[in-house]
């Protein structure tokens, strides 16, 4: 179930790297597969934790080894990102990188007041406040989040929106991400009922689960435990 969800997560980044491509943002945005493995390879530096090797099984682990030391990463190496359980030797762990999934049944209609065709301009305003990110991540994060395929949710309190999230599909799957929220809304779980919403709808689709990725300890992390996702703490690698 790892590697179809790796797979999802995958294709959500084909979307972000042609949007990037698309935007002229400087460097490259390139996502292939090959021999089974899932690459993301972006060069712009401030974008190093994009640059990505997973769908790593037993079997072609030696391919991932190989293809992370190729020139085209023009010598800055990728993580490799590895399922539980898969600890070769000669390589330096650096991270752990969760990724949750989350089996849909028919779950009925949230009641939160959610607007689902937001002003583009004004989801982009909320979602980039809650990252406070800056510079070529905030650049990458707007060029994806422009594009059509991702679908956008505002979650509207008295008027004000103050958190945003987006999802996408891909085959049975669903893409939960990104996801924010204001620092003046935190604390009114604000994310955990968009996030309600989006899985609602997603299951009403008749796509068999999501996927999402979150930082270890972090909040979004808990609100995917809580609403039932099985987390994965899959382990980040570099050649040594």
């Amino acid at each position: 179930m790892i590697i179809e969800a790796e797979r999802v997560l995958h294709d959500r980044a084909v979307v972000a790297c042609e949007a990037a491509t698309a935007a002229g943002l400087p460097g490259r945005f390139e996502a292939w597969r090959e021999d089974g493995l899932f690459v993301v390879l972006a060069t712009a530096p401030e974008l190093g934790f994009l640059r990505t090797i997973s769908g790593v099984t037993v079997e072609n682990l030696p391919s991932a080894i190989r293809l992370a030391g190729a020139s085209c990463w023009d010598g800055d190496r990728p993580t490799l990102v590895l399922p539980p359980g898969l600890n070769p030797t000669g390589l330096v762990p650096v991270a752990v990188r969760p990724i949750a999934i989350l089996p849909l049944a028919d779950l009925p209609p949230t009641a939160a007041d959610v607007d689902d065709s937001p002003d583009i301009d004004v989801f982009l305003r909320i979602l980039l406040e809650g990252y406070e990110s800056g510079g070529a991540v905030t650049e990458f994060i707007a060029a994806e989040h422009r594009d059509p395929r991702i679908r956008r949710s505002l979650l509207v309190e008295n008027g004000v929106p103050i958190s945003a999230a987006a999802m996408s599909s891909h085959g049975p799957g669903v893409l939960l991400g990104g996801s924010a929220t204001p620092r003046a809304h935190r604390g009114k779980g604000a994310q955990a009922r968009l996030l309600l919403h989006g899985l609602a709808a997603a299951a009403r689709e008749g796509h068999r689960f999501a996927v999402a990725t979150a930082v270890e300890g972090s909040p979004s992390l808990s609100n995917l435990s809580r609403a039932g996702a099985r987390v994965h703490l899959r382990q980040a690698f570099r050649l040594g």
